[in-house]
């Protein structure tokens, strides 16, 4: 197991303190969405459940 860098997990928890307390929804919501854009730019193939995921949650 890798033990996860201090840094990385303060700035995560700092970035899921700015969100509402919504069951994590709306954070969810802007990695679906990031993870797309970030495909698309990539030229990857996006799967049709990604798709599906961010039309639902975004």
């Amino acid at each position: 197991m890798q033990k996860t860098n201090d840094a990385t997990w303060l700035a995560f928890e700092a970035l899921a303190k700015a969100y509402p307390h919504d069951e994590g929804v709306r954070l969810t919501a802007d990695l679906a969405r990031w993870l797309l854009e970030e495909r698309r730019r990539a030229g990857l193939a996006i799967p049709e459940a990604m798709e599906k995921v961010v039309r639902k949650v975004g």
